[in-house]
């Protein structure tokens, strides 16, 4: 007996860790935090390294996770029935599987969250990872801003070279996951994590003001709103007056750019005529839409049959998403890929909604970052957002993940002593 105690306690550290949640936590977080990092290789390598930590979480140990049952994973299994229905539909399969490919990091990412991640304390590492990328993000959208300053933000995303950010509104990003970083302030805002998501937060509604982005301002303000009202009414309205206010100064040194977007491009900057033209496709294609990602390809075709108004403005330039993502998966996917993705929308902001419900400390204020990044995501969609873009599929997925894994744990009665401790 005294043997053994004297053996066991000479273990290594090592041999006592939970390897499905460190691979788990190392394949999320660096996938993740490849955003901010801008490089060209022909290989993917935070594909690479995500798909490795997948197999070793899956190989030294046991999902525990929501099974099968849970909504959101049976929402998950029935958009990706209806994407591959689609796909095998398309008009164009080819470019429907290539520019499909986000779907694979996105689900791995999905399934490492809500199956190997292990307390509160790698939700808040995942968070805090977020604030991270949005942070080094935002300093460098600040920089490239004051040094090509005479140029235009589209310029300035172009400069950047960042691997996510293709074009000026792709700074919503930073608006969708700002919610992590008022999380992590929520909770600790004196420590070191709380001043670096204060930071990041900061900087990404600074950028939100520069880069004139009116569908990253709404969504910025919204999410906000959103997370903080949730943990506390009065200061869910101070977020949102407090971004605003910011915004609008921001605005206001700059000569007013983005309130004139309001007041003088009402009509959506040739969104409009976009988003009759997917109507249109829809109709032709009414179940399984014309494919995944096929938009850009036989918009044009319907909007030369439409009859609008002169004072409608139509984009000269090719445009290759709808500016809608329901509207985008409507006529792409048709109404099974729409009522799959709504379901899928669903079931995570209920599942979001009964943790606020029902949970309480770290877990109801993280569940409340997921909720309003959600929230904001949605909202996001309704005027600029595709799954054409890499980083809403993510994010989407990721979000998910984390509402999966704090729904179960709580359903469960917290299997681990962060959950027992909230």
């Amino acid at each position: 007996m005294l043997e053994n105690a004297i053996f066991s306690s000479r273990k290594p550290l090592w041999l006592g860790l939970d390897w499905g949640s460190t691979f788990g936590l190392i394949g999320v977080c660096s996938y993740v935090g490849s955003f901010a990092v801008p490089f060209d290789s022909q290989w993917d390598i935070p594909l690479i390294v995500l798909a490795l930590a997948s197999v070793l979480a899956t190989l030294f140990s046991v999902p525990k996770g929501p099974a099968v049952s849970s909504p959101i994973v049976l929402s998950i299994l029935l958009f990706l029935v209806a994407t591959a229905l689609s796909i095998l539909t398309s008009e164009e399969i080819s470019r429907s599987v290539r520019l499909s490919a986000p779907l694979l990091p996105s689900v791995l990412l999905f399934f490492l969250i809500a199956n190997y991640f292990s307390g509160l304390s790698d939700t808040r590492l995942l968070y805090l990872t977020f604030s991270v990328v949005g942070f080094g993000l935002a300093a460098m959208l600040v920089w490239v801003a004051l040094a090509y300053g005479r140029l235009v933000p589209e310029t300035w995303v172009a400069v950047l070279g960042s691997p996510i950010l293709v074009v000026k509104n792709d700074v919503t990003f930073l608006a969708v996951v700002a919610p992590l970083s008022l999380a992590l302030m929520y909770c600790e805002f004196r420590g070191l994590v709380g001043v670096t998501a204060t930071v990041s937060l900061l900087l990404s509604i600074v950028v939100v003001g520069v880069f004139q982005s009116r569908v990253a301002m709404v969504t910025m303000v919204a999410s906000l709103v959103c997370t903080a009202g949730l943990l506390r009414p009065r200061l869910g309205l101070a977020c949102g007056l407090a971004s605003l206010v910011l915004i609008l100064c921001i605005d206001a040194f700059l000569g007013f750019p983005l309130v004139a977007k309001f007041v003088l491009r009402w009509d959506g900057s040739g969104r409009i005529p976009l988003w009759l033209a997917a109507v249109a496709m829809f109709r032709d294609a009414p179940l399984l839409g014309h494919g995944p990602h096929t938009f850009v390809l036989f918009y044009r075709s319907y909007l030369e049959g439409l009859t609008l108004p002169s004072w409608l403005f139509t984009e000269p330039r090719i445009v290759p998403w709808a500016h809608n993502l329901y509207l985008e998966v409507l006529a792409e996917q048709g109404i099974v890929g729409l009522v799959s993705l709504g379901f899928l929308l669903a079931c995570g902001l209920s599942q979001a909604w009964k943790i606020q419900r029902t949970a309480a400390g770290e877990v109801r204020t993280f569940g409340a970052a997921a909720l309003g990044g959600l929230v904001g995501l949605c909202l996001a969609g309704t005027i600029e957002l595709s799954l054409l873009r890499h980083w809403v599929v993510v994010t989407m997925f990721v979000l998910l993940g984390v509402i999966a894994n704090l729904s179960f744990s709580q359903t469960n009665g917290g299997s681990t002593d962060d959950f027992k401790a909230s």
